[in-house]
């Protein structure tokens, strides 16, 4: 039998009995899961801002490709179906913090544009305004600084330090100016 105590939504201390009688807590099952939540949530985060990225991408290139006389259903064919001819993926890849082991399958996005006509997207510089700044930058300062941030808040602070011992900044010996006069 577990009873569980949250004191926040990021507090909670539960005490188990086993069938033993014997008494255990478990604060950090619940930190772990919270800390288990953020990294899904950053990780999450990262596959959105890469298919953001890629989508723009693709519009890019369509707007770029696409001239007075040529049919558009033709031209993004022909960008989905051969995604290397245009540097779609290689472009991505020079981006920072985008790894070749986070890109999609090209066939996922023959897939999604299948589904999804290129005429419901806007490019991503068409998601900025003023007040709230670019959507493709909030994204990436929560990967870089908001979430980061959440996580070692959640972390436990470490453990005191025994008696008799002294560690951190405020047991270290003050260096003595040896140029100075006493």
């Amino acid at each position: 039998v577990c009873v569980c105590v949250c004191v926040c939504v990021c507090v909670c201390v539960c005490v188990c009995i086993s069938a033993d009688g014997e008494v255990t807590s478990k604060p950090m099952v619940i930190e772990n899961q919270i800390e288990n939540k953020i990294a899904f949530i950053r990780q999450h985060a990262i596959r959105v801002r890469i298919h953001a990225l890629l989508v723009d991408r693709y519009l890019q290139t369509y707007y770029d490709k696409l001239g007075w006389f040529s049919d558009p259903y033709e031209v993004f064919q022909d960008i989905v179906n051969d995604p290397d001819k245009y540097y779609i993926f290689k472009s991505i890849l020079a981006k920072t913090n985008v790894s070749k082991f986070d890109l999609p399958d090209k066939e996922a996005y023959q897939d999604f544009f299948g589904v999804n006509p290129v005429s419901g997207f806007k490019q991503l510089s068409y998601h900025c305004s003023w007040s709230a700044g670019c959507l493709l930058e909030n994204i990436e300062r929560a990967i870089t600084h908001t979430l980061p941030a959440l996580l070692s808040g959640a972390a436990s602070p470490p453990p005191p330090p025994l008696p008799g011992t002294c560690e951190g900044p405020g047991c270290e010996e003050t260096p003595k100016n040896r140029w100075r006069r006493q």
